[in-house]
Parts: structure tokens; C-alpha cells; sequence
């Protein structure tokens, strides 16, 4: 079971970061490999399709919103897989604090396998690429609010 935790402050306002976290269908406009989002509703105990691009191509997995608490926490849990994602949000100095935490509890043979031999890597990666994208994404949007 690999889990990386990665921290970082973004120069933006909660409700700012929130806006992208904690509305899955805006994923694909700043979370690396989420090409798609498809959901009527995104509440805690929901499920939602989303389709990722990875080394092997894109595939569509049903997503689990584990967790929901508006501007705090949002955790979802791919179905298939085992894969997570947790994001917690913390304001702080003018901006917002964000803690991820990237996983998997593999469910599947092959998924163990995956993540025996490259898990902490992957996440390691995935985590550091999606604070980036977050970052750009939450800077681009407060600029246009004070635009």
C-alpha cells in the first residue's frame, strides 16, 4: 500500500483552491491525466466516471467521493483499482495551505504488483505534477478576480 503526502502553499484564496478541488468536473483543467469527468452529483457517497490518461493509455474508472467537507477535505477512491486521493485545505498567510495524500490499497493482483514495484514513484510524481497544476491553475484564476 504506498500513500505519498505532499504540502504546499498557493498564493491563493480558499475559495479560490476550493473551487478547482472541490469540483470534480473542473479536474481536467489542472489535474495532470484527468482528460474527463462525468457525474450528475458530487456529494459525499457519489460516484462519478473519470477517464485518465497513463503510460498504458486512457481508461475510464468509477470514482467514490469518500469524503466532502466544503473547503476543508475532499477524499475520492477509484472503484476499480484502489487508487486515492485526499486534499485537505487550511487557509493560511493569505493564501491556502494544501495537504495531499496520494495512494492506493490495491484490489486487484496486478494493481499490487504495480504498486510493489513502482507505487511510491508514481505517486510520488502524480502528487508533485497535480499541486503544480493546482498552483498555476488557482494563480490564473485569482488573477482574473482582480482583473
Amino acid at each position: 500500500m504506498s500513500a505519498y503526502r505532499r504540502q504546499a502553499h498557493l498564493e491563493a484564496p480558499l475559495e479560490v483552491v476550493w473551487g478547482l478541488v472541490g469540483t470534480p468536473r473542473r479536474y481536467p483543467e489542472w489535474w495532470p491525466r484527468v482528460v474527463e469527468v462525468r457525474g450528475e452529483r458530487f456529494d459525499e457517497g457519489d460516484e462519478y466516471a473519470q477517464v485518465t490518461r497513463d503510460p498504458s493509455g486512457s481508461k475510464e474508472s468509477m470514482f467514490l467521493l469518500e469524503r466532502r467537507d466544503d473547503f476543508r477535505e475532499i477524499r475520492m477512491s477509484c472503484r476499480l483499482t484502489g487508487m486515492y486521493a485526499d486534499w485537505l485545505l487550511t487557509p493560511a498567510q493569505g493564501g491556502t495551505f494544501v495537504e495531499l495524500t496520494m495512494g492506493i490499497e490495491p484490489k486487484r493482483l496486478g494493481d499490487r504488483v504495480f504498486d510493489m514495484a513502482f507505487g511510491k514513484l508514481y505517486f510520488r510524481r502524480w502528487s508533485e505534477q497535480s499541486l503544480d497544476g493546482l498552483g498555476q491553475a488557482a494563480r490564473s484564476g485569482r488573477d482574473r478576480e482582480h482583473a
